[in-house]
């Protein structure tokens, strides 16, 4: 059912491009105001799916607030809070460790120069991601952070105009947050952030959801399914959140207000912004799409699920969408940001 908006014309015109005749679901939509009424709906917002890389965004949150409660700085190094042996090799660059110079900041901005363990990007090797695509498996964080050792380090910490996307900066910041709350990640998530803002459908994917997965709305690459629930599960601060769209929209508005850490940080989230492999730019743990034509910043996150979710910085209207296909995650933040000004055009 779509719920007709002044520019439901456009914003239709919009997703009939995304579709495609080898996709076998056509996108799904939902865009809100700043009070969450619905101003699009196309799709059934209902249904749980992953989130991929929007789960960043709640490992944001949680730092943030690690920040707020004095347990850490984003000048904190790494080296101050996880064992040496696990920092140590994760940046080499010219034969030099400068592992002991990465902060959280640097892992909070994709600036650490570390490679992402999914796909270090080594065309001669076959990558984790093409392994678990082909047949799905597991990793543990130590076999993970040990793919990403064996490469050479982007660039020093915080060196070079660019950010390079790394899903190995958050699995690092989720160890970070079990050492300094105490709680896994599923629980510090549950308790802090689902169970505060009434999140029926939202939780941290894990070995003991495994029955579950063949519930989650099926991510395909064209016309063939995914199936990857030990990937999934292994992906944790990076990547494991499962959620709704009207789930997310709720979880991105309070965000976006300063409910789940002090709202000072809002302006600080976008003041500083870098070029990045994987989104237009990258601020301070968020995706940015810049301001344009008299519109302003767009701000969220994507995932290779193919899902996205954006809010407006002026009228804080925020917008949610997947194609289901495995993508991207820069294709999937310019489709969300491109249904969200559509809706307000």
């Amino acid at each position: 059912m779509n719920t007709p908006v002044t520019s439901s014309a456009s914003v239709e015109r919009f997703l009939g491009r995304l579709e495609n005749s080898a996709r076998p679901a056509p996108p799904r939509a939902l865009v809100v105001d700043s009070e969450g009424e619905t101003l699009f709906d196309s799709g059934d917002a209902s249904l749980p799916l992953a989130m991929a890389g929007i789960t960043k965004l709640f490992t944001l949150a949680m730092v943030l607030r690690e920040v707020d409660r004095g347990a850490l700085s984003l000048d904190t190094l790494l080296a101050d809070i996880l064992p040496v042996d696990t920092v140590r090799g994760l940046c080499v660059v010219g034969g030099e460790d400068h592992s002991f110079a990465i902060t959280i900041e640097h892992l909070l901005r994709h600036r650490s120069g570390i490679v992402d363990y999914t796909q270090p990007g080594h065309r001669q090797l076959r990558s984790l991601s093409q392994q678990f695509l082909e047949h799905d498996r597991s990793w543990s964080l130590e076999q993970a952070l040990e793919i990403a050792k064996h490469y050479p380090g982007k660039n020093k910490p915080g060196a070079g105009p660019r950010a390079y996307y790394s899903s190995t900066n958050y699995l690092l910041l989720g160890a970070v947050l079990h050492d300094t709350t105490g709680m896994p990640f599923d629980e510090l998530i549950r308790l802090r952030i689902v169970g505060s803002l009434g999140l029926q459908n939202t939780y941290v994917f894990g070995p003991d959801h495994y029955e579950k997965y063949f519930t989650l709305s099926p991510i395909h690459r064209e016309s063939r399914v995914v199936r990857i629930p030990q990937a999934l599960a292994s992906s944790g601060a990076d990547g494991a959140i499962v959620s709704t769209a009207h789930d997310a929209l709720a979880f991105l508005r309070a965000f976006w207000r300063g409910e789940l850490f002090q709202d000072t940080w809002i302006p600080r989230l976008t003041a500083t912004t870098s070029a990045c492999n994987a989104s237009p730019r990258m601020g301070l743990g968020v995706m940015v799409a810049p301001a344009r034509l008299g519109k302003g910043p767009v701000v969220g996150h994507s995932g290779i699920s193919g899902v996205g979710v954006a809010i407006d910085t002026q009228q804080n209207h925020s917008a949610f969408l997947t194609n289901f296909q495995w993508s991207p995650p820069a294709t999937s933040f310019n489709n969300v940001t491109g249904l969200l000004r559509n809706a307000l055009s």
